[in-house]
């Protein structure tokens, strides 16, 4: 393709887009440093677990499940408890050459731009292109964002963040026409969140199913009951293809769970009791970087953003106007939003004791991703219709194209053309009015920061329920015999007698394979300094040997005859992981057919 063609594609790329992506940069610039903001809550950890990550996927696991380093270096399954598509996506950043901060600042800022884009998508569907433009911003730019960033630095949730407006757009698709590509993506993207967050899937999905309930509800009206059904059947095909693409990870997890202290996550700090936000707390501009207490005694914003605030109320108010095309879309996220508000604030303390997975979620302000999805929205119906050209066809049924097969937004594939100069306005404003919050606490990338240490040095100075402990460890790990060779650089010794004499020589040390040169006189017991978990594997000369967790940690403990002998401890695989494997592999495959396969049998019948 010559540049000529090149710029004339470019031309014809909506600018909105080109907006967006320039006012993104208010957002990520500061990610370009090269200091990084080790003070933020789990900013260690978006580093860390990536280096964990890094080591296994290097071992020769193309989904890797354990984290080695974890609890003084008895290592955690890690990547089976925590959905890990996010650290999969700055791994690969890592493999194209970027350090490990570097690939996760990448993903900062390439979720902040999919962020602005998805909810343009989505928006646009709903009510026109100057609609979409303002909610992508008000997105990108809403306070919480900015707390999930600089605040807490808490890297798979504000990726997954990026993904809920996608999963909108998409099954608003699904329930408006019939086709394979629309169920595909459908399928894809709600994969895809739950591959990324598991607390967010789990509190999206309740919302998600409510809107395709009104959407459902707005087929009937249209177009009678069969239309509505073959609504609910296309949605429910959507959602079993996502569950079925996530099965790599949620299958081992629900089997697996039982073999992890899961009390832990819990417990303490982690009890939803003490994290409900209060009313003040909605509309304070206090910015802090400390953390969420009991009460009112906290160090962070739970801010909903005075601009975003007064635009949902003006929004609200328009959409309260008989006259207004699409009043009740921005109704059921205005209603959607008061919900969700509600629903962190201390009087729905009853309606999460009765909630399933409650204690899950730890913190009911995590609500505000939610919030910041739904406001946006309202935010943004305030320009319903604006940037649309004259030979738009008016719509009349919430949302566009529901009623319908068209999948044409609010302002056509044609609404390419510059935003209002009122739009634009708002824009600013909506920038200003948080750019003061987009400072983070800069610290150094000291080396350490990139390397297994820094596991190390959060256990030893994080509080005792952070140290990860298995269903085989009876008492808490305060130490280990790796401790100090960790600390000093030196090489592991991963493994010792405990019962016999005799020498242990490791030679090999990775993500989630040990081996060991074991010389002994008579027979001895060999331990692993590593936690007993389903999926290990010791072999003694490549023969297959037994072994057992022994207390106190649960530690993988063999028998070795006396002789010259190395001994393999490696993780493999379990019947849940090879089952869930196998479905995310078929779901694969049919996204792929779905997506593809229509314009395949099209273009074989134009052959023809």
């Amino acid at each position: 393709m010559g540049m000529k063609a090149v710029l004339v594609r470019l031309r014809r790329v909506d600018r909105r887009i080109w907006v967006i992506l320039a006012l993104s940069a208010f957002a990520w610039g500061p990610l370009l440093t090269p200091a990084y903001f080790f003070e933020a809550h789990d900013a260690p950890h978006s580093i860390f677990y990536l280096v964990e990550f890094d080591q296994t996927l290097r071992d020769g696991y193309l989904w890797p499940r354990w984290a080695p380093d974890f609890a003084f270096g008895y290592g955690y399954p890690l990547f089976n408890m925590y959905a890990p598509l996010a650290i999969y996506a700055a791994e690969i950043l890592h493999l194209l050459g970027l350090g490990f901060v570097g690939a996760v600042k990448a993903m900062y800022a390439l979720s902040t731009v999919v962020a602005g884009l998805t909810m343009y998508l989505f928006v646009r569907r709903l009510f026109g292109p100057d609609a979409g433009l303002l909610s992508a911003v008000v997105t990108m730019f809403v306070p919480f964002r900015l707390v999930e960033v600089f605040v807490r630095s808490a890297y798979s949730e504000y990726v997954a963040l990026a993904l809920l407006p996608l999963v909108l757009y998409a099954f608003t698709e699904v329930i408006a026409a019939p086709g394979l590509p629309r169920i595909a993506l459908a399928g894809f993207a709600y994969g895809l969140l739950a591959l990324t967050h598991h607390t967010s899937f789990f509190t999206f999905t309740p919302f998600l199913a409510i809107y395709i309930l009104y959407l459902l509800g707005g087929r009937w009206r249209a177009s009678g009951p069969s239309a509505a059904l073959h609504g609910e059947l296309r949605a429910l095909g959507s959602s079993v293809i996502g569950l079925a693409l996530a099965a790599i990870y949620w299958l081992p997890l629900l089997a697996e769970l039982r073999f992890v202290r899961i009390e832990q996550w819990t417990a303490y700090n982690y009890d939803y009791g003490q994290h409900f936000v209060y009313f003040s707390q909605l509309l304070s501009p206090d910015w802090g970087y400390g953390y969420s207490g009991p009460g009112l005694n906290d160090g962070m914003s739970f801010q909903l953003g005075a601009v975003t605030l007064v635009l949902c109320i003006f929004g609200g108010w328009q959409a309260l106007s008989r006259r207004y095309p699409h009043r009740g879309t921005a109704l059921f996220f205005l209603a959607a939003t008061i919900v969700v508000v509600w629903l962190m604030s201390p009087p729905a303390h009853l309606a999460w004791q009765v909630l399933p997975i409650a204690s899950l979620v730890q913190f009911p302000w995590r609500l505000l991703g939610l919030s910041a999805v739904t406001m946006s929205v309202v935010a943004g119906s305030l320009l319903a219709h604006q940037g649309s050209h004259p030979e738009d066809e008016p719509i009349d049924e919430p949302p566009v194209g529901v009623t319908g097969g068209s999948a044409t937004p609010t302002g056509g594939t044609q609404g390419l053309g510059t935003p209002s100069s009122e739009t634009l306005v708002l824009l600013l404003v909506v920038v200003l009015g948080s750019y003061a919050y987009t400072l983070p606490k800069y610290t150094p990338v000291e080396p350490w920061r990139e390397q297994s240490q820094a596991v190390i040095r959060w256990d030893r100075f994080s509080t005792a329920d952070r140290v990860g402990m298995v269903v085989y460890t009876s008492e808490q790990p305060t130490t280990s015999p790796m401790e100090a060779q960790y600390m000093a650089g030196a090489p592991l010794q991963v493994a010792g007698i405990v019962s016999g004499k005799g020498t242990v020589q490791t030679l090999r040390h990775g993500g989630a394979v040990d081996e060991a040169l074991v010389v002994t006189e008579e027979p001895v017991t060999l331990q692993f300094y590593t936690y007993n978990y389903p999926g290990w594997q010791v072999t003694v000369d490549g023969q297959p040997v037994a072994h057992r967790p022994e207390p106190p940690y649960g530690l993988v403990t063999v028998e070795v005859p006396p002789g010259e002998h190395r001994v393999l401890l490696r993780m493999g695989s379990t019947p849940a992981r090879s089952v869930g494997s196998a479905i995310s592999l078929v779901a694969v495959l049919v996204i792929a057919t779905g997506l593809l396969g229509e314009r395949i049998w099209r273009r074989g019948l134009r052959l023809l």
